[in-house]
C-alpha cells in the first residue's frame, strides 16, 4: 500500500503536470478488467461533444469497457464508510483530447448501489446509472435493463505484463476525465501510479453495450487486468 505522498511523487506516467489544487477524493480500484475495441472514427466522431477532439491511435479510434470494484472511497478530510465507500462500477469510454491534454470521455457509467447513483451525481458530478452487478468468485454479471446493457464473464487466470507496448500505455495512462456540465466542458483530474497491468485469460459468456454507432457485442481486440490501483481525484472544474 503506497502512501499519499508516494502516489503524488510518482508522476513519470503522466502526460501533463499534477493540478495545483489539492486532491479531493481517494479511492481504490480492485480487480480492474479492461476490454478494448479498435474501430473506425466514423462510429464515434459525431457523438463527441463540441470542444473535445476524438483521440486516435494510428488513425483508428478505440472504445473500452472498464469494470472494477471501488473500495475505501472517501473525501480528503473524512474516513471511508463501510457501505457507502465500496461498490461495483462499469463504464464505457473512448479517448479524447482538449487543448493537447489527453483524457477519456464516458458513454455510460454504472454502479450496483442506488445510493451511489445519488451521491456521485450530487457530490462528484458524474452521471451514474444503476445496474444489477453481481460478483462471485471469478465471475461477474451485470445487467442494466433500461439501457439494454449486459456483461457476463469469468476470469480464468492472469499473468504479469512485463513489456508494455506504446498502445498499452496510450489506452491506460489517462489522467483526465471530460464531461459536459451545463453546456460547458468540465474536467476531472485523476492521478495514480503507473498501472501494474496483467494479461488476462477470460471467458465472455455475453456482452452488450453501445458507444455512439458502435454496438459492443464481440470479443475485444485487447484485454488488460490489474489487481489493485490507488487513485486520487480532484474536484471537477471548467476546462479552459
Amino acid at each position: 500500500m503506497a502512501s499519499i505522498k508516494e502516489i503524488l511523487d510518482s508522476t513519470g506516467n503522466r502526460q501533463h503536470p499534477l493540478p495545483e489544487q489539492k486532491w479531493k477524493y481517494y479511492q481504490e480500484w480492485h480487480h480492474t478488467v479492461f476490454f478494448h475495441w479498435e474501430l473506425p472514427v466514423y462510429f464515434l466522431e459525431q457523438y463527441i461533444p463540441k470542444g473535445l477532439k476524438l483521440d486516435t491511435y494510428i488513425n483508428m479510434a478505440w472504445v473500452s469497457l472498464a469494470s472494477f470494484q471501488v473500495k475505501n472511497m472517501r473525501h480528503r478530510n473524512l474516513p471511508s464508510l463501510p457501505y457507502l465507500s465500496n461498490f461495483e462500477e462499469i463504464n464505457i469510454r473512448t479517448y479524447v483530447t482538449r487543448n493537447g491534454i489527453p483524457g477519456i470521455y464516458l458513454f455510460s457509467i454504472e454502479t450496483n448501489k442506488l445510493i451511489e447513483v445519488l451521491l456521485t451525481r450530487l457530490f462528484i458530478g458524474l452521471p451514474y446509472e444503476h445496474a444489477t452487478i453481481k460478483r462471485y468468485h471469478n465471475q461477474l454479471y451485470s445487467e442494466n435493463k433500461k439501457q439494454n446493457h449486459l456483461l457476463d464473464i469469468k476470469i480464468v487466470k492472469s499473468k504479469m505484463l512485463k513489456n508494455k507496448t506504446e498502445l498499452d500505455l496510450w489506452l491506460t495512462e489517462r489522467h483526465s476525465l471530460y464531461e459536459i456540465c451545463a453546456d460547458k466542458i468540465c474536467r476531472f483530474d485523476i492521478h495514480h501510479q503507473e498501472w501494474k497491468l496483467r494479461n488476462l485469460e477470460v471467458k465472455i459468456h455475453d456482452i452488450r453495450y453501445e458507444a455512439g454507432k458502435y454496438t459492443i457485442n464481440i470479443y475485444p481486440d485487447k484485454i488488460h487486468y490489474a489487481v489493485k490501483t490507488q487513485v486520487l481525484l480532484w474536484a471537477k472544474r471548467e476546462s479552459s
